[in-house]
């Protein structure tokens, strides 16, 4: 449940996140080389390098992949080195967000540059644990997310534009937006306007609209959301689009209503 008051906040926080420590041991490396020599398959860096939002869906694809997976249980915290999944997740929910936002200035566009950065350095520190960890195995390497070298044909489709969203009046100044299902869609992208929005720009953690009127922005939306907090009578316009790896639809048609 997402809960609003006074400034109205991102429901998946843009966080800040520390790079982890690039030395790395002998013995690290030297495992790396030895895998890679003795291994007939191995994961491909083939995500893309330039769209960062489709850059953050194959992130969050590779952690719902390797969460709670036997065959990588530890990213981040042995010797084979890799990025913890909670690192990952909020990594790419920032990109996720900053993507939406690059095209706001000057500001907004070096964050964004700044977070897409970030992001390939992870996912090649977690494609080398990948490699590390599997052993050369296939079937364990596509357990992971990550594209195998023997794939060829595994790419990802573009979800098509869902339907319009459903806005629920819940009264008490909340409201429930259901997004019609889409297939291959890995998650949402919600956006709910609220007044007449005239700017935007990410300051720290939070998305700020200096000029008047407010957008909630839900980067990794469900099917189901509920907002809270919001001012009886004023109204509400919500989109939504489907996303995964491979990018991103278009925004569906936008539905407005009055909240309660």
């Amino acid at each position: 449940m997402l809960k609003f008051a006074g400034m109205y906040l991102l429901r998946q926080s843009i966080f800040g996140i520390n790079p982890l420590p690039t030395t790395i041991s002998l013995l690290y490396i030297l495992t790396i080389k030895l895998n890679i020599m003795a291994s007939q398959f191995f994961p491909l860096k083939n995500w893309s390098k330039s769209n960062g939002q489709k850059k953050a869906g194959f992130a969050t694809n590779t952690v719902t992949k390797m969460t709670g997976n036997a065959n990588f249980a530890s990213p981040g915290t042995t010797i084979n080195g890799g990025v913890v999944l909670t690192v990952m997740t909020a990594a790419a929910n920032d990109l996720a967000a900053k993507y939406l936002l690059r095209l706001n200035g000057t500001e907004a566009a070096g964050q964004y540059n700044t977070a897409n950065v970030l992001m390939e350095t992870l996912l090649v520190k977690q494609c080398n644990y990948v490699n590390i960890t599997s052993g050369g195995d296939p079937d364990k390497i596509k357990s992971s997310g990550f594209n195998c070298s023997a794939e060829t044909d595994s790419k990802s489709v573009i979800p098509p534009t869902p339907g319009p969203a459903i806005i629920g009046i819940n009264g008490d100044g909340a409201i429930s937006v259901s997004t019609p299902k889409v297939d291959g869609a890995d998650d949402y992208c919600t956006v709910i306007f609220i007044g007449e929005v005239t700017s935007v720009s990410v300051i720290g953690k939070y998305i700020s609209f200096p000029n008047g009127g407010v957008t909630i922005v839900i980067p990794r939306a469900g099917l189901h959301e509920i907002v809270t907090g919001l001012t009886p009578g004023t109204k509400v316009t919500v989109m939504t689009l489907a996303q995964n790896a491979a990018g991103k639809s278009a925004f569906s048609t936008p539905v407005s209503k009055f909240v309660s």
